[in-house]
C-alpha cells in the first residue's frame, strides 16, 4: 500500500449502550415493557462506539488510513469509558488522543438502544458536547500533514446546524491549508430543532467548502426536497417486503430523478457528490471542472474523476446487520480516493467494504485490512439493481 497522509475524523462521537432485552415478553402479549413500579429482569448491557467518528474513523485505520479522531467528550464516565475503548483498540493507523477534546463540564453523549423482543428497536439519545463542538474546535494545527479533513454529523450538533457562517468560514481556512474536506449528515429529527432549519440555506453556505459530499438517498431528499420525500416513504412504506428486509427509496424513483438531485448537490458548491442508496448500492455524479482533486492526483488521472456518472451496485453477501454501513462504504470510498485510485475502482471498493460491514451486527469489527478487501471483492457477485442508469447516460461499475 502507497503511503499516505494523514485523515482527521472529525465530528460526532458517542456511546451506545445496548442493554440485552431478550428475557422480556413481547409488549404485545400483554400491556406495555415499561409499568410504574415493575421490576424489569433483562440481560447485560453491550457498550459500543457510536457515530461518524467511530464508525468511518476506525473502518479508515482498518484499511491502513493514518487516521486521527477528532471528537468531543466531557470528563464524566461515559466520556472515560469512550477514551478508554478507543484507546484499547489494537489499530496502528489510529490516533485516538491528539485530536481528541476532553472539556470540563461537558456530559458526554450516549445512546440507549431499546431493541425488546418483536417491537421495533428505539434510540434515547444524548446530544451532550457534540452539540458544544463548535467551528472553531476544528483546530487549524491539528489538520497539519493532513491530506483530508472528514466530518460527519454535523446535522446532529447544534453549534454545527446553527452557524453554517462560522462553519463555512473554518472549512475555507482549512481548505486554504491544502486539506481536502468531505462531509457525511445523517437525518435530522423531524421533532427535533434540527428538523426546522432551513437545509438548502444551510448548504448554500457550507458547501462550496466541501469537496466531497456522501449522504444518502433518503436524508438528501429530506433537507432539499422534503414533499417529494414524503411521497417517496409514503410509497416505500406501502410495500410489503420480505419479513427482515426494507425496501429502498431509490426504488420509487426514476434514475432521472435521482440524478437530478445528484446534480443539484453540485450546483450547491461540491465537486464530487456521491448518493447512498441503500441495497441498490451508490451514486457518483461529479463536476465537469473538479480543481480540488486529491493532492497526488496526476492530470490524466483528475481528467477521469471529471464529469462522471457511475452507479455501484451492492456485492450479494448474508445479512447480519447494517449498523454503521453507510459510514464504512464512505471509509471504503475515501480509502479509494485517497490512494488515486480511478472513480470506477474507488466505488467499486466502496460497495465492497460496506459488504463486509453487513456481515456482523456492529458497525466496524466485520471490516478487514484492505488486502482482504480486495480479495473478497473477486469471489463475490453483484447484486441485481432495480434501476435503470442507462436512462441517463450513466455507467454501471
Amino acid at each position: 500500500m502507497r503511503e499516505t497522509k494523514k485523515v482527521v475524523m472529525a465530528g460526532h462521537l458517542c456511546l451506545d449502550i445496548i442493554p440485552d432485552l431478550s428475557p422480556l415478553k413481547s409488549a404485545s402479549e400483554g400491556g406495555t415493557l415499561l409499568e410504574p413500579g415493575r421490576l424489569l429482569r433483562i440481560g447485560p448491557a453491550v457498550m459500543a462506539l457510536g457515530g461518524a467518528v467511530a464508525n468511518t474513523g476506525i473502518a479508515m485505520a482498518k484499511l491502513g488510513i493514518p487516521t486521527e479522531l477528532m471528537g468531543k467528550v466531557g470528563e464524566d464516565g461515559i466520556g472515560k469509558t469512550i477514551l478508554e475503548i478507543l484507546a484499547d483498540l489494537p489499530l496502528p493507523h489510529l490516533d485516538s488522543t491528539r485530536g481528541m477534546l476532553v472539556q470540563a463540564g461537558e456530559v458526554s453523549s450516549y445512546t440507549l438502544v431499546l431493541n425488546p423482543p418483536q417491537v421495533d428497536r428505539c434510540f434515547l439519545h444524548c446530544s451532550g458536547a457534540n452539540d458544544t463542538f463548535s467551528p472553531e474546535d476544528l483546530h487549524l494545527d491539528k489538520m497539519e500533514g493532513a491530506a483530508l479533513l472528514h466530518f460527519g454529523y454535523p446535522t446532529l450538533m447544534h453549534a454545527m446546524y446553527t452557524q453554517p457562517e462560522r462553519l463555512a468560514e473554518r472549512l475555507a481556512a482549512i481548505q486554504e491549508q491544502g486539506v481536502r474536506v468531505s462531509m457525511d449528515v445523517t437525518m435530522p429529527d423531524p421533532q427535533g430543532p434540527e428538523g426546522s432549519v432551513d437545509w438548502r440555506r444551510w448548504f448554500s453556505h457550507v458547501l462550496p467548502y466541501v469537496d466531497i459530499f456522501l449522504p444518502s438517498l433518503e436524508e438528501t431528499l429530506f433537507m432539499l426536497r422534503r414533499s417529494q420525500f414524503e411521497e417517496v416513504m409514503r410509497r416505500a412504506s406501502r410495500a410489503i417486503p420480505s419479513p427482515g428486509e426494507a425496501v429502498s427509496p431509490a426504488a420509487f424513483m426514476t434514475f432521472a430523478q435521482i440524478d437530478d438531485l445528484a446534480g443539484e448537490l453540485l450546483e450547491l458548491g461540491v465537486e464530487i457528490a456521491g448518493i447512498k442508496l441503500g441495497d441498490q448500492g451508490i451514486y457518483l455524479k461529479t463536476s465537469d471542472r473538479i480543481l480540488r482533486c486529491g493532492t497526488d492526483f496526476s492530470e490524466a488521472l483528475t481528467e477521469k474523476w471529471q464529469g462522471r456518472k457511475l452507479l455501484a451496485p451492492c456485492f450479494d453477501v448474508p445479512v447480519a446487520g447494517t449498523t454503521g454501513s453507510g459510514d464504512c462504504t464512505i471509509a471504503g470510498f475515501l480509502a479509494g480516493w485517497l490512494q488515486s485510485w480511478s472513480p470506477e475502482e474507488t466505488l467499486r471498493f466502496a460497495v465492497a467494504v460496506g459488504a463486509c460491514n453487513v456481515q456482523v451486527p456492529d458497525a466496524t469489527s466485520g471490516i478487514p485490512s484492505r488486502e482482504e478487501v480486495l480479495r473478497r471483492m473477486t469471489l463475490w457477485h453483484r447484486k441485481p439493481t432495480l434501476l435503470h442508469p442507462e436512462e441517463i447516460g450513466a455507467d454501471l461499475v
